[in-house]
């Protein structure tokens, strides 16, 4: 398995570098983050995970986007673990059950397995803010939007009432600021067939859209409000996180 060449010390020290958007923010349950870390620029994903770092979750749920088509529609890994520099991290075979309803797209299979997956990445970025917890992989293998809406539902009505951080690995490129643009004001107006339709067009510089337009679908379910980390000259992309609503005090 081919990890990114950084120890656990340099990704603590840089998430010690940084500093969280906001100590209001509260209840962060989504993240979407790039799919892989720069060892010469961690922060780009340190900046992300640092909003999480103090909470504790659980479980944490990678969903990315499988490059090109699977048999198996939604595959999900049949390990029992997952192993990175820093350790072993169990799979939660109950949620992993749960979510494989023969009847509809979700299966147990290894199609998808590659020394690519972001999976990897994000373990190692969760291990270095806390101990203990369990995973859950899933690939996205389908370009099919009825698929993203379709694991949209299922994460909306598993992951809702748990205690869970939801990962949705994506490339957002901070060379092109009109796309991001574009993409938050389709966020902002919630225009779901807009964003569906330009994440499907060759128009597109996202990597990973099928994951994006996910984790875009499951805030919207939740009633949560999504922040962009700021573009700036050491950034190759951006990312960012789906928090509760800051509730103004009454004036």
């Amino acid at each position: 398995m081919a990890f990114a060449n950084i120890t656990r010390e340099e990704l603590k020290s840089s998430l010690k570098k940084t500093t969280p958007v906001s100590l209001e923010l509260n209840n962060i349950k989504l993240l979407f983050v790039p799919t892989h870390i720069d060892p010469e620029n961690p922060e780009e994903l340190t900046s992300i995970y640092k909003n999480v770092c103090s909470s504790h979750f659980d479980t944490l749920v990678v969903i990315e986007s499988y490059n090109g088509e699977l048999e198996k529609k939604l595959s999900i890994p049949s390990n029992h673990s997952f192993t990175t520099p820093f350790g072993e991290v169990l799979v939660n075979d109950k949620l992993r059950n749960e979510l494989c309803d023969e009847e509809d797209d979700f299966y147990i299979n290894d199609g998808g397995m590659s020394d690519k997956m972001s999976l990897y990445t994000q373990l190692m970025m969760l291990q270095v803010c806390q101990d203990d917890f369990d995973v859950v992989s899933i690939q996205i293998g389908d370009y099919d939007p009825a698929i993203v809406k379709e694991l949209a539902f299922a994460l909306d009505e598993l992951f809702r009432n748990r205690n869970a951080l939801l990962v949705f690995c994506c490339d957002l490129p901070s060379s092109n600021p009109a796309e991001l643009e574009k993409l938050k004001s389709l966020i902002e107006s919630n225009n779901e067939s807009g964003l569906h339709h330009y994440l499907n067009s060759k128009e597109k510089e996202v990597e990973g859209a099928r994951a994006f337009m996910t984790g875009i679908l499951v805030s919207k379910y939740w009633d949560l409000d999504i922040w962009f980390t700021p573009v700036n000259e050491k950034t190759t992309y951006t990312g960012g996180f789906a928090h509760a609503p800051i509730v103004q005090p009454a004036v």
